[in-house]
C-alpha cells in the first residue's frame, strides 16, 4: 500500500514538474533590459496597463540596473495616462527623493503638478488639490526657470489661481445672493486684496460686488471708494456704469441684471475648466535615459 502510496506521488510530482518546464518565461527570470523594451513597446502601442507592469518590474526586480532610472521615469507617464493620478505623484516623489540632481528630474516635477491638477474639483467644492498643483508648479519654476517645464508650469499656475479665485467668488455670490453682506464682503474682498488674485478675470466683478453690499449694507462712503476704483481700472468694462449708477441715485440692481453680469465673468473663464494642459509626452531618446 505504502509502495503505490510512493508510486502516485512521484508520478505527480514529475507531471507538475514537467508542465512548470514547459511554462513561458516569468518576468522574473527576464533581464531588465528585456522589460524594460516590453515596457517600452507596450506605451507606443497605447497598452498603458502593461507597460506599467514592465517598468514596476524593472524597478522592483532589477532596482540596481541601470534600467530601473528609466523605468521609474517612464512609470510616471504610464501611470498619468491610466488616469491613476495618485500612483503617478507617487512615483514622481519617489523618483525625486532617489535621483535629485538627474538631468530630467524637472519631468518629474512637471508630472507631479500635472496629475494634482487633473484631480481639481469644480470651484463649488474644495480647492486642497489646487492648492497642491500650485505648490508643484512653484517648485518646478523656482529650482528649474530655465527648463523645458517651467513655461508650461507658469500657464498652469494660472489656471490654478484663476480657480482658487473663482471659488471664493462662487462662496461670494452665495452670501450676496442670501443677503449676508458681512461675509460675502469678506469673500470678495480677498479677490481684490490677494496680490495672487490680482491678475484674475474676477475682480472687476468683485469690486462691483463690494459696492453693491456696501451699498446695501448702508455703507455709501465705503460704496463709493469702491466704485472708484471699479471705474479707475475698469472703466470700459459692463460694471461700472451699474455701480455708478447705484452711488449715484442710491438704487439697486435687479437679480436678472446681475446673472447678466455675472454670465459674461463666467464665459470668459470658461476657457480654463477645459484646458488640461500640456499632455505629458515621452522624454526624447528614452533609450538613453541615465
Amino acid at each position: 500500500m505504502y509502495n503505490r502510496f510512493w508510486l502516485f506521488f512521484l508520478v505527480g510530482w514529475m507531471v507538475v514538474a514537467g508542465g512548470c518546464s514547459s511554462t513561458p518565461e516569468t518576468t522574473m527570470s527576464k533581464a531588465p533590459e528585456a522589460l524594460y523594451m516590453e515596457g517600452m513597446d507596450a506605451l507606443q502601442n497605447n497598452r498603458f496597463k502593461t507597460a506599467a507592469d514592465r517598468f514596476s518590474d524593472v524597478d522592483q526586480k532589477h532596482p540596481f540596473s541601470p534600467w530601473a532610472t528609466r523605468a521609474q521615469i517612464n512609470l510616471m507617464y504610464a501611470h498619468y495616462m491610466r488616469a491613476e493620478y495618485e500612483e503617478t505623484v507617487s512615483a514622481a516623489l519617489r523618483f525625486i527623493r532617489l535621483h535629485p540632481r538627474h538631468r530630467h528630474v524637472a519631468y518629474a516635477f512637471y508630472m507631479r503638478g500635472l496629475a494634482h491638477y487633473q484631480r481639481i474639483s469644480d470651484s463649488y467644492r474644495d480647492q486642497s488639490r489646487t492648492r497642491e498643483a500650485v505648490s508643484a508648479f512653484r517648485e518646478l519654476m523656482t529650482r528649474f526657470p530655465q527648463s523645458d517645464y517651467a513655461w508650461e508650469a507658469q500657464r498652469m499656475l494660472k489656471l490654478c489661481v484663476n480657480r482658487m479665485a473663482e471659488q471664493e467668488m462662487v462662496v461670494g455670490r452665495f452670501y450676496l445672493d442670501r443677503e449676508e453682506y458681512i461675509a460675502a464682503i469678506q469673500r470678495f474682498s480677498q479677490v481684490v486684496n490677494n496680490t495672487e488674485f490680482q491678475s484674475t478675470p474676477f475682480v472687476e466683478e468683485a469690486l462691483f460686488s463690494l459696492v453693491l453690499a456696501s451699498q446695501r449694507l448702508g455703507l455709501l462712503e465705503e460704496a463709493r471708494n469702491h466704485a472708484a476704483v471699479l471705474g479707475h481700472n475698469f472703466p470700459k468694462g459692463g460694471f461700472y456704469p451699474v455701480a455708478a449708477r447705484l452711488v449715484q441715485k442710491s438704487g439697486d440692481v435687479s437679480r436678472s441684471e446681475l446673472a447678466d453680469l455675472r454670465r459674461g465673468v463666467d464665459e470668459g473663464s470658461v476657457f480654463g475648466r477645459f484646458f488640461q494642459g500640456l499632455a505629458p509626452t515621452l522624454l526624447p531618446n528614452q533609450t538613453d535615459v541615465r
